[in-house]
């Protein structure tokens, strides 16, 4: 099965939120995250195997109390105003659905 993208935002009003444990987690404490994204303040993208439940489940312990969502993206549907990194990230992705078929 192909990775899939995900985007993940946490409130960042809540006072619950470990922010500083959860970027380094999703940067680099989770083997299960191949690739990630972090162009918005407390907004991420991952490229993961993982489905939404699973990652939900990962990211609890760095959440507290506080509200989030993750959502599976279709990179190719994307449109914005990001800097030029971020866009080379998601047509990546992109490309890549297109050679394994994902959608």
């Amino acid at each position: 099965m192909p990775n899939r993208i995900y985007l993940i935002t946490v409130d960042p009003t809540d006072p619950s939120v470990d922010h500083d444990r959860l970027k380094s987690f999703l940067k680099a404490g989770c083997p299960d995250i191949e690739n990630w994204w972090h162009h918005i303040p407390h907004v991420f993208m991952i490229s993961t195997r993982l489905d939404a439940d699973a990652i939900s489940d990962l990211i609890r312990p760095f959440t507290g109390r506080a509200r989030f969502l993750v959502i599976e993206v279709q990179p190719a549907e994307s449109e914005g105003a990001l800097p030029e990194p971020a866009w080379r990230w998601i047509q990546n992705r992109s490309r890549q659905d297109e050679l394994t078929g994902a959608s």
